[in-house]
């Protein structure tokens, strides 16, 4: 029987089974159900390297700081921000292209992150505050503290059909954060 080769469109996260390294795998064109665990030494060098220094295209990160950016300022419009928590839906990959080498670990797969490392390439001057109609206003007190993450579906279930609905995986980046006014 002949070997079936599928295409990866990008590893979405690493862990570690035992003492062997593994990798989640989405692949192209099939949905994230289909996404799997693959040992290291079946992973190639070019892979590894487009995990380790993503390149996700422009419109793509473009997309991802605008979710990003819309939901800090709703918080911060709405005062719902104080020391809580926002968590946001981002690819991994996006979440490594901007902040990789950056912030400080403070623990628990946090980093704190300062103003000047949100590059204004992609972020707005203003992303972090938001203002009333009268002038008055509340803004990040930096440094923010961020976590990229993947989480599963609680469990798998099966539909009415008897069909079953495989777990499947959520790429997000918790956000801790404090504001003041200004």
């Amino acid at each position: 029987m002949a070997s079936q080769f599928y295409e990866v469109e990008r590893i979405v996260a690493s862990r570690k089974k035992g003492t062997k390294l593994e990798y989640l795998v989405l692949w192209t064109d099939y949905p994230k159900e289909q996404a799997s665990w693959v040992r290291h030494k079946d992973v190639t060098p070019a892979l590894l390297r487009s995990f380790v220094n993503p390149t996700p295209s422009i419109r793509v990160v473009l997309d991802c700081v605008s979710v990003f950016m819309h939901h800090v300022g709703s918080s911060l419009s709405a005062g719902t921000i104080r020391r809580n928590q926002l968590r946001i839906d981002m690819p991994s990959d996006v979440f490594r292209f901007l902040f990789d080498g950056k912030g400080k670990s403070v623990g628990q797969g946090y980093k704190e992150y300062e103003l000047c490392e949100f590059d204004d390439k992609y972020f707005t001057n203003d992303w972090y505050a938001s203002y009333d109609a009268n002038g008055d206003g509340c803004a990040i007190d930096f440094p923010l503290r961020m976590k990229s993450s993947v989480s599963w579906s609680r469990s798998q279930r099966f539909m009415k059909n008897k069909e079953l609905v495989k777990k499947i995986y959520f790429e997000r980046v918790y956000i801790y954060v404090v504001k003041k006014r200004i």
